[in-house]
């Protein structure tokens, strides 16, 4: 009988030892799963295979959605669209605003007693560069836009050098687990599973972050010679063009600051790791840490369209 229960509790400790080490071993491979999954996605993050090198740096011109910039390139279809459809009815609001201020600016004058002949002058030249900017917007527009591609380019190589979110993996010791019962392996298994699903939710909102902006910015320079044709009035229209800037610079600086973000949580992962390594602190609650900073990184992700459009004050 002693045997027998010698047999039993040896059988049980065995048990509970190989349910110990699953669980390290499943914690250790979350976390390597996903310091791999960071890794692979924001890989050559400069270059043009990326994720970032996709959507984030490149300009509209050479963006196909896939990597190396194979296929139709949308630029084409769109310069298209202005140029054949937009611009004719850019030119004809251009006309009505040019007319109106022609008749403004003369009436203006105190019933042709204060008349001036330069006002001729100024609204042939306003005629001008109405007709320049209607004609040749979408490329301005473009051009403009390249500030934010530039920014975000030099803001990636500064913050993230030679061209990987993570440049050395973050790898989990298994000793950082050694004094955790089997319970506390479960939790901690549990809430780095949930984890390894977030980050794969952030990486999925990234996408659509970042798909979304650069759609917009397409509409946006789809339809540009009718808001700038509305800006040359010298009235209430003019807030038509000055906003279709704003809205367009905050499309362009957006990209800057889903850098800033995936720069904060690169610190924050990076320093969770380096205090469970270390043993500091409660091990279950530096994984609920762990676990709202990327819900936050998911949320501010999604806002940085917002925050943009704030900073630019667009409405």
């Amino acid at each position: 009988m002693v045997n027998f229960m010698g047999v039993v509790s040896d059988a049980i400790s065995s048990l509970q030892d190989w349910c110990v080490n699953l669980f390290r071993n499943g914690i250790k491979s979350q976390f390597d799963g996903i310091s791999s999954l960071l890794t692979d996605t924001f890989d050559k993050t400069t270059g043009d295979n990326g994720l970032i090198g996709i959507f984030l740096t490149g300009h509209p011109a050479d963006f196909t959605g896939n990597a190396g910039g194979s296929g139709t390139h949308i630029w084409t279809t769109i310069e298209t669209l202005c140029n054949n459809v937009v611009v004719p009815i850019g030119g004809f609001i251009l006309t009505i605003v040019l007319l109106s201020d022609l008749i403004q600016t003369v009436l203006r004058g105190n019933n042709f007693k204060d008349f001036d002949d330069s006002i001729f002058i100024k609204w042939i030249i306003k005629c001008l560069c109405g007709v320049i900017l209607v004609s040749k917007v979408f490329y301005i527009a473009s051009g403009l836009f390249s500030f934010g591609t530039n920014v975000c380019s030099n803001g990636l190589t500064t913050l993230f050098g030679g061209g990987k979110y993570i440049s050395t993996p973050l790898e989990l010791k298994l000793s950082a687990l050694d004094t955790l019962e089997l319970s506390e392996l479960m939790t901690v298994w549990f809430i780095s599973l949930i984890v390894h699903h977030g980050v794969m939710i952030l990486i999925v909102a990234i996408i659509i972050t970042l798909a979304s902006r650069i759609i917009e910015v397409f509409m946006y320079l789809g339809v540009a010679p009718i808001p700038i044709a509305a800006m040359m009035n010298e009235g209430e229209w003019s807030s038509i063009g000055k906003n279709w800037i704003k809205q367009l610079l905050a499309l362009s600086f957006q990209g800057f600051f889903i850098i800033i973000a995936l720069a904060i949580f690169k610190t924050l992962f990076a320093n969770v790791i380096t205090t469970l390594n270390s043993g500091d602190g409660g091990i279950i609650m530096q994984m609920a840490m762990l676990l709202g900073y990327t819900a936050a990184l998911v949320f501010t992700i999604l806002r940085t369209g917002a925050i943009s459009k704030s900073v630019f004050n667009a409405r």
